[in-house]
């Protein structure tokens, strides 16, 4: 349900919090516009800086004076750092570093995710997704979200990676859950405490997985502990980059797979297209994460010296965040931006990030989403959706948007 204009704030503040604060608005994208046409560059009552329109997000991803600066940030905020094994494992994890360690172990990761890397995965992730269409249809529908989507990423990256059986996946995605609530812009004790239990276990299994190798295989571990033993990576890095490569691979497209399905079938004008017209998937998938993208913010970057951005000037050692749900409706860069069409033409969305921080893991989630979309469509062209309106998953927000549940019939 789209928020009421009525309802909608006349104070930059009051969007912020419609947006950060429990109870969360169920449709971000009025408020987040809203929040961009009174002030695309605005420093929040809360300490930090939130950008919103799309120029502004784009500077924040490639400005080389915008670090991420993670462990530095959380270090001056909070006196528990040290002892916060959540904190201490994301200062090892590629998303949460700079240069120089980010450009080094992206160098060392990049080999490994080729176009023609994951092409060799096409075969796993077909199968995969035709065996979980064959489970939805025995049972005549289902949940999109964990009968369907939430069952691909992981599988699919923990086939790459190796050595993950199917037994632990459940668990690794549990983890996955639970290391997401310490990176929200405002985490409370409790998300640190949840965020401290995931990061040990799945500390203690990253461990496990690799001590399992003798670094001969083909896998990405074994790849990866051949890249230890030559001194590219220490042992931290090798288990920082192991629970990366699970987590980030699952969140994400699961929520895009399920929200695109979802989008689809509430637009049947653009499924029917969809259907007719099976090229389009790959140009549909790029509109389906723009108009309801599964990242809803950016990691805060910490501005390295002052920074002009829009009509504003940043100072030396602020936070800085960007709306993506703001930049990705910006009229400025779409043309009727509110409106869901996968022939848009105007550039695709900007949830995969640019710059050195763009996703490394970009052609594996684009093969995976395109893939369940395509044969997803193509095979139930009857389904329909259950509940118009699905419940959002709570845990997810504000950071990040999902759906607890969509129920959809055969």
């Amino acid at each position: 349900m789209t928020t009421p204009a009525t309802q909608l704030p006349d104070d930059p503040d009051a969007a912020v919090a419609m947006l950060l604060d429990p109870p969360f608005v169920r449709d971000p994208y009025p408020v987040a516009s809203r929040l961009r046409n009174m002030a695309p560059v605005h420093r929040t009552d809360r300490g930090f800086w939130l950008v919103s329109d799309a120029v502004s997000v784009e500077q924040l991803y490639r400005s080389p004076t915008m670090r991420i600066g993670f462990g530095a940030a959380r270090l001056d905020q909070d006196p528990q750092f040290a002892d916060s094994p959540s904190l201490q494992l994301f200062k090892r994890m590629l998303p949460f570093m700079d240069p120089p360690d980010h450009t080094r172990i992206r160098r060392v990761l990049a080999p490994y995710f080729t176009p023609r890397v994951m092409a060799g995965l096409r075969h796993y992730a077909e199968d995969l997704v035709d065996r979980l269409l064959d489970r939805l249809a025995a049972n005549g529908g289902g949940d999109l979200v964990y009968d369907f989507a939430n069952d691909i990423p992981v599988a699919v990256v923990c086939h790459l990676l190796g050595g993950v059986g199917e037994e632990d996946q459940v668990q690794c995605r549990n983890w996955a859950e639970g290391l997401v609530e310490g990176v929200h812009p405002e985490c409370t004790d409790e998300m640190q405490r949840k965020a401290d239990a995931a990061a040990i276990a799945f500390g203690a299994y990253a461990e496990r997985i690799i001590a399992g190798k003798d670094g001969s295989g083909d896998d990405l571990v074994s790849c990866l502990v051949r890249e230890h033993r030559r001194g590219n990576l220490d042992m931290q890095e090798l288990v920082g980059t192991v629970t990366t490569l699970i987590g980030a691979a699952f969140h994400n497209t699961r929520n895009h797979i399920a929200s695109g399905i979802y989008e689809l079938l509430r637009h049947p004008d653009q499924l029917a297209l969809l259907r007719s017209d099976p090229d389009l998937v790959p140009q549909a998938s790029e509109e389906l994460l723009r108009y309801d993208p599964p990242v809803q913010m950016t990691i805060p970057r910490i501005a390295t010296t002052d920074v002009v951005m829009g009509e504003v000037t940043i100072g030396s050692g602020e936070l800085v965040a960007g709306l993506i749900s703001g930049a990705n409706r910006d009229p400025a860069r779409y043309a009727d931006p509110d409106r869901l069409d996968i022939r848009r033409g105007d550039g695709g969305s900007i949830s995969f990030a640019s710059g050195i921080h763009s996703c490394l893991g970009i052609v594996m989630a684009r093969l995976e989403t395109r893939i369940a979309i395509e044969r997803f469509v193509q095979r139930f062209p009857s389904a329909r959706l259950i509940d118009e309106s699905p419940e959002i998953e709570p845990s997810a927000q504000p950071l990040t948007r999902g759906y607890k549940q969509i129920r959809i019939a055969l």
